[in-house]
């Protein structure tokens, strides 16, 4: 499916389901002096979960730059191999900041969200992230294109830094009831979907940048909410890279 397609599709989708969000939204939202869960977890490239936690405890001394984002198109084409348009735009953030920070106390980690809500627009039966179980066919060719396509956006240089993987959505799951997973997802933990902002009226979320320490405290106000590519609303931009540079500077003085 073309970009223009896809943007049609989530418009209409967008219309059907505002009007019934609000009464299953969960009430944990990460924001500046937050700590991560213990529980957080993250799958890597071989498909194995991995703490989040770890990952930061991995870098003692340095502040954790955590990029979310749209991750594999799932081998459809997308600019840069990547299903949100939005993401891609991001990325030459995270290019330039990882360049910069060679060396200086600074560490990233990047974790690429699946195409939960629109699978069946990319070659993949619908909800198959959300509702089929682990152990099923359809996940397991659904994960493996996910994984492969994502490596080709970090193989062709689009992404500057090895990604990690959220399969089912976790860290940004909507409250909106019609987007709920079915009961292949699993056991529902209070912080999933707590990565996203208590007011988002975008079905994803992302992309955006969160500044941890390795502790896992949340720093700074996470960035988020650029829209380079609207679709049935407007473009806005609320944080450009000086407005990330400057935050990581000022944590490193």
């Amino acid at each position: 499916m073309t970009t223009a397609k896809l943007h049609i599709w989530l418009t209409a989708l967008a219309f059907l389901m505002g009007s019934i969000a609000g009464s299953n939204a969960q009430s944990l939202h990460y924001a500046q002096g937050s700590v991560i869960s213990e529980a957080v977890f993250v799958t890597d490239k071989d498909a194995s979960n991995v703490s989040l936690r770890k990952l930061l405890a991995e870098h003692p001394g340095k502040v954790n730059v955590v990029f979310i984002f749209g991750g594999g198109d799932l081998g459809t084409g997308s600019p840069g191999h990547l299903w949100c348009p939005d993401s891609f735009e991001d990325t030459h953030i995270l290019r330039t900041l990882v360049g910069k920070y060679v060396g200086k106390p600074v560490n990233f980690i990047a974790v690429a969200s699946a195409p939960v809500y629109h699978s069946q627009t990319l070659g993949q039966p619908a909800k198959v992230f959300l509702d089929a179980a682990d152990d099923s066919a359809e996940f397991r060719k659904a994960k493996d294109a996910f994984i492969t396509s994502t490596q080709a956006a970090k193989d062709n240089g689009i992404l500057p830094i090895q990604p990690y993987f959220d399969l089912r959505l976790r860290l940004m799951l909507s409250p909106l009831p019609g987007f709920q997973p079915g009961a292949g997802f699993g056991e529902r933990a209070d912080w999933q979907g707590a990565f996203r902002a208590e007011k988002e009226t975008q079905f994803y979320g992302v992309p955006s940048f969160w500044l941890v320490s390795d502790s896992g405290e949340i720093l700074a106000p996470p960035f988020r909410g650029n829209v380079y590519h609207p679709h049935g609303a407007e473009l806005h931009i609320s944080y450009t890279l000086s407005d990330v540079d400057a935050a990581i500077q000022a944590l490193l003085k």
